[in-house]
């Protein structure tokens, strides 16, 4: 056997330390559903940041939905924060300006440190509240870590069903220091898909990449984030992959071939098993009308939450009086649907980090053309099985 020489070792465990992985953990929207972990938190005890991207997906609790929670044997609300940036430490809430509920994904921050006798909390990127912490107190050891419920019990027992998160989650980090607030702004900025939180080895304590090796109960299933993946091209490599590796022979080529994964977006939420109406067809042409006003412009997280905080809850095309009227009442499921998550379509690969293009905007409008061809039916696996077969 040969012998390794110790410098190439921690070359590769350092290596391995900084590996970022895309995958996601979602929650089922039950009570059962959760990862538990009993770490040591005593390099926690005077000062901490714990961040994430959260994706709300149930709406049963309109205030809080609790993704984390941190039970001390002494004191079972150490820690717990919800899906809409509520930061509880040592008992006790953080006064905060409350977000808009819009769904899609959210970076949530929260940090603390003794000396400062402050905690704070950040949502996308700019704090939103803060409040000075007891005199002399720190985090209470040993305890319980929970995510995807809010538990109150130490080791995790006394689930609180009424608060279950039934979302996603990536990239949770915890750090053994108080972050300031241009480094979450960076980290935020740079997106999810980033690795960014590689300049912050020295000071993780548990890392994302540990916390999917963790055991998980009930309905947990592990997500490949396709929009962070290594192999997702440029739009104009990947249009040119197309066309050269997309046509076979005896087959007829198309100026502007379309290939099957461009239909992926039909397994989405805004459309899988959804009825294919006129209504739906228009107004998700109308998104994209403006989104060609960002001509040029990177379609990441600022762009979407841009489009979320100005752009959610209108119909396209600034249409208005009765025609309005009767859309609202007419209003499908599915439209309901986008009315709430008129933008997490982006989301998709098919958009992610793309540059917002003629060709971009005019690809899907053609894909739009076609799906329209089937209003009335559902949009289930034999219309995308179709679509995939016959306009790829």
């Amino acid at each position: 056997m040969v012998a390794v020489p110790l410098f190439l070792v921690a070359i590769l465990q350092l290596t391995a330390s900084h590996e970022v992985t895309y995958k996601s953990l979602t929650f089922g929207k039950d009570a059962s559903s959760y990862v538990l972990m009993s770490p040591d938190m005593s390099p926690l005890q005077e000062e901490l940041t714990i961040c994430a991207w959260i994706k709300r997906m149930s709406n049963h609790q309109k205030n809080a939905q609790y993704w984390l929670s941190y039970v001390a044997s002494a004191n079972y609300e150490e820690i717990i924060i919800s899906d809409t940036a509520l930061y509880y430490l040592f008992r006790d809430g953080t006064s905060y300006t409350h977000p808009s509920l819009t769904t899609g994904w959210h970076h949530i921050c929260c940090t603390w440190s003794y000396s400062s006798r402050t905690k704070r909390v950040y949502y996308d990127g700019v704090q939103i509240g803060s409040k000075c912490t007891p005199s002399g107190r720190k985090l209470n050891i040993p305890g319980s870590l929970m995510l995807g419920q809010l538990h109150k019990g130490y080791g995790g027992g006394s689930i609180d069903s009424g608060y279950y998160f039934g979302g996603e989650i990536f990239q949770t980090n915890i750090y053994s220091t108080e972050l300031s607030s241009s480094q979450i702004k960076e980290m935020y900025s740079q997106g999810r898909c980033s690795n960014y939180t590689q300049n912050f080895s020295d000071v993780t304590f548990l890392s994302w990449e540990e916390i999917l090796q963790k055991d998980r109960h009930g309905n947990v299933t592990e997500k490949d984030l396709d929009e962070c993946s290594t192999d997702n091209t440029h739009p104009t490599e990947e249009e040119e992959t197309t066309e050269e590796e997309g046509t076979f022979e005896g087959e007829e080529t198309t100026e502007n071939p379309v290939n099957s994964t461009s239909w992926r977006f039909l397994r989405g939420e805004h459309f899988y098993n959804k009825e294919i109406s006129t209504d739906m067809i228009s107004r998700m042409t109308g998104r994209l009308d403006l989104l060609l006003e960002f001509y040029n412009h990177t379609v990441d997280d600022a762009l979407i939450k841009h489009l979320e905080k100005h752009h959610t809850d209108k119909a396209p095309g600034n249409r208005t009086g009765e025609v309005e009227d009767r859309e609202s009442e007419e209003m499908t499921d599915s439209l309901e649907l986008f009315l709430t998550d008129n933008w997490e379509f982006l989301t998709d690969r098919m958009f992610y980090m793309k540059i917002v293009t003629e060709d971009l905007i005019s690809g899907m409008t053609e894909r739009l053309d076609l799906l329209a061809e089937f209003s009335g039916h559902l949009c289930d696996d034999s219309i995308i099985n179709h679509l995939e077969k016959h306009h790829a």
